[in-house]
């Protein structure tokens, strides 16, 4: 993933306008009807080139395929995953996981709100594996194709995280959501490690670690939500054998209504967000570089890699020390007006202040 220290890099969330042929021929063939398959390739490396063009003369660095040849981010996956089908009890179930407790509490508003409720969820129906590559080396060919005209600073493909599967494509097969979770997991590395050999960067689109607080887990407390949180976070983290390590963006792009649904359930961000221990990273995995892109931008971008770690460690030994005598600090700190804690050993002790609250709902 490329750096700058002269300027901000600029990219996106990745999903991006398909031109109305294309669009036609995804929905003709999301609803099961025969489409022409060589058309629809030579639409979607069409639609690519422009598209990745367009990004380029609007000063994009970082660009993408803008997903164009998936209907969604996330339920694509069915046509390259064996045991996923259509099924009528995982329809009826995703219409129950994509109610909100903001529309429960503003039933008025939720009627005006249906952008999912006509789209039928497919279900798990039977044991996950990674049937057919061919989709996936297509859409890297037309991406790698693209990129190469148009030279951009970098490039990234999205793939969706085992975490937000749970929600789109309805477990009806394995006895518990952790078993499923880790199924999943185990399908989706053949596209994880397919992205990163090609050369892009590998974003993996995770808003079940937000906004599944709201609608799939809303009947959970906050601490049991962030034991779901946690246990996503480790499926990703699991590496399969003999894989080398990556760096990725990871982001919850989506994850926010802010402004188009009522606003009345609002929690900490550290009241959900995975604990401090789920964070922590082993000496021998590689630094993980993650960024969270919200409205079209990158909106924030920090690093868990060594140098992160180097810069927390020193700023804290700093801060927290003071001559063996009990005298001033070793650098000047801003005094409080509160009451100084207990000396304990010379060592000044700063408390921690919870985060600040999330934008999202």
């Amino acid at each position: 993933m490329k750096t700058s220290k002269d300027r901000i890099i600029t990219t996106h969330t990745g999903s991006l306008p398909r031109p109305q042929p294309l669009v036609d021929l995804v929905l003709a063939r999301e609803q099961g009807r025969a489409i022409d398959v060589a058309a629809f390739e030579a639409e979607v490396a069409k639609a690519v080139d422009e598209i990745v063009a367009q990004q380029i003369a609007a000063g994009i660095d970082v660009v993408s395929d803008g997903e164009m040849s998936k209907p969604s981010y996330t339920t694509y996956i069915r046509h390259r995953v064996a045991g996923i089908e259509p099924d009528p009890r995982a329809a009826e179930k995703g219409r129950d996981i994509m109610i909100g407790r903001d529309l429960l509490a503003h039933p008025d508003f939720g009627d005006r709100r249906r952008n999912f409720a006509d789209t039928p969820f497919p279900g798990c129906v039977g044991p996950l594996r990674y049937k057919d590559r061919s989709a996936l080396d297509r859409d890297l060919a037309h991406l790698k194709a693209a990129a190469g005209k148009s030279k951009p600073l970098d490039v990234f493909m999205t793939a969706p995280s085992p975490g937000i599967l749970t929600r789109f494509i309805i477990n009806l097969h394995y006895p518990s959501e952790d078993a499923y979770v880790e199924a999943l997991a185990d399908a989706l590395k053949t596209e994880y490690r397919a992205i990163v050999e090609a050369g892009f960067v590998l974003q993996i689109d995770a808003p079940d670690l937000a906004s599944a607080r709201n609608n799939q887990y809303r009947y959970l407390s906050d601490d049991e939500f962030r034991k779901i949180a946690e246990r996503n976070i480790a499926a990703l983290n699991a590496r399969p054998r003999g894989c080398r390590p990556i760096a990725c963006g990871c982001t919850s792009a989506g994850a926010t209504t802010r402004g188009r649904t009522p606003t009345t359930y609002r929690s900490p961000r550290s009241s959900t967000s995975p604990s401090r221990r789920t964070r922590r990273r082993s000496a021998s995995k590689p630094p993980i570089r993650a960024t969270t892109r919200m409205g079209g931008s990158e909106g924030h971008r920090y690093s868990r890699g060594q140098d992160s770690d180097s810069r927390r460690h020193r700023l804290d030994h700093e801060f927290r020390r003071a001559s063996p005598a009990g005298g001033a600090a070793h650098r000047p700190l801003r005094r409080s007006h509160r009451p100084r804690a207990p000396d304990r050993g010379g060592r000044l002790r700063l408390r921690h202040v919870g985060a600040a609250r999330s934008d999202g709902g």
